[in-house]
């Protein structure tokens, strides 16, 4: 009996030592995450951030101090490629029929001095920064005239181009001696075209600017033979900004390209305004005057430094230059457009406040 209890406990110890032997090697595998990514075998090798897209623009300038300088400035230094912009250049010598050019879609930037601001404010291009305060415009009459002031100018004749910049100061001299443009006899002549009228008895003055006003000066005789009625100092109340202008469809179509002109202008007027002789000498070529001819005509013209145009644009004082310039344009001005319709202030207080 012993002996068989002793057989059957060896055979159940053996069985159980058989059942956890295949127990364990039936042990299930360890799961797989398909969906795991495979580790790397290498640190990927570093992309450059791609820049702004290609973009080419249509510029108009002016070949005067103004006009020239911080477009020269910007394409010398580089700041136009910076944007990844090619600019095509126009050469306008007044900004109505370079505003006419513009709106049949000829041209899509441009720059305007004060005179040509009232076709802004009726509304056929939008103004998106301001380039300088221009003192270049001048109101001559021969020393031989009799006339002494802007009030001896009742009834008689002034040679100037209707709607620009000469026109403006003609206006507010007119205005402050209490008389309007109905108290003269207007002749529209092209601002170029001054100098070639000094012989031509039957005008009286000029108003017009730099550089055809010189040479008005020459023509009539130099120093002694003309007498200055007038010019932007005579009215320090009175700003004359010059501005840059944009095709109004080309805004509304290209936001992305016009900020990154904007952005590079701006960079050119504040090198501009920290080194005077070398924008100058940048833009010989373009304003088809030498560099000491330029950098002569320094004192007649006012560059905005980056803190003055951080002011300008981040408060009301660039708005009000313009509400100001606009009344005194007021009759030649068409419709009643809001202000901030005419002036797109976001690109001029974007591109400053990169640089501040």
């Amino acid at each position: 009996m012993k002996k068989t209890i002793a057989i059957l406990l060896c055979v159940m110890l053996a069985a159980m030592a058989f059942g956890c032997a295949k127990t364990e090697t039936q042990a299930p595998a360890p799961a797989v995450d398909n969906n795991a990514a495979a580790e790397p075998t290498a640190d990927p090798e570093p992309t450059e951030e791609a820049g702004p897209a290609p973009a080419t623009i249509n510029v108009i300038y002016h070949p005067t101090i103004g006009g020239s300088t911080a477009i020269a400035t910007a394409i010398t230094q580089g700041f136009f490629a910076e944007e990844n912009l090619t600019v095509n250049l126009q050469m306008y010598t007044s900004g109505p029929p370079e505003i006419a050019a513009m709106v049949a879609g000829q041209a899509d930037i441009g720059f305007i001095g004060s005179g040509a601001a009232w076709l802004a404010f009726s509304g056929q291009v939008n103004i998106i920064a301001l380039d300088n305060i221009a003192l270049t415009e001048e109101i001559l009459t021969r020393a031989d005239s009799g006339i002494a002031s802007i009030a001896d100018l009742k009834g008689k004749t002034v040679a100037v181009q209707e709607g620009a910049a000469g026109y403006t100061l003609l206006l507010v001299a007119l205005q402050e001696a209490g008389l309007t443009a109905a108290d003269v006899k207007v002749l529209n002549i092209s601002n170029d075209n001054l100098a070639s009228t000094f012989g031509d008895a039957s005008i009286d003055a000029w108003a017009g600017w730099k550089p055809a006003t010189t040479s008005l000066k020459e023509a009539l005789g130099g120093e002694g033979a003309y007498t200055l009625l007038a010019d932007n100092s005579t009215y320090p109340d009175y700003a004359f900004p010059s501005t840059w202008v944009a095709n109004k469809d080309y805004v509304a179509n290209n936001p992305d390209v016009v900020q990154r002109f904007v952005n590079a202008l701006t960079k050119a007027q504040v090198y501009r305004a920290e080194n005077q002789n070398q924008a100058c000498a940048y833009a010989s070529t373009y304003a088809q005057q030498a560099t000491n001819e330029l950098t002569g005509q320094l004192a007649d013209v006012i560059f905005p430094t980056l803190e003055q145009f951080t002011e300008y644009y981040g408060t009301d004082a660039f708005t009000n230059m313009l509400v100001n310039l606009r009344s005194t344009q007021a009759a030649k001005v068409t419709g009643d457009i809001p202000m901030e319709e005419v002036y797109i202030d976001t690109f001029a207080k974007t591109a400053v406040e990169t640089l501040g």
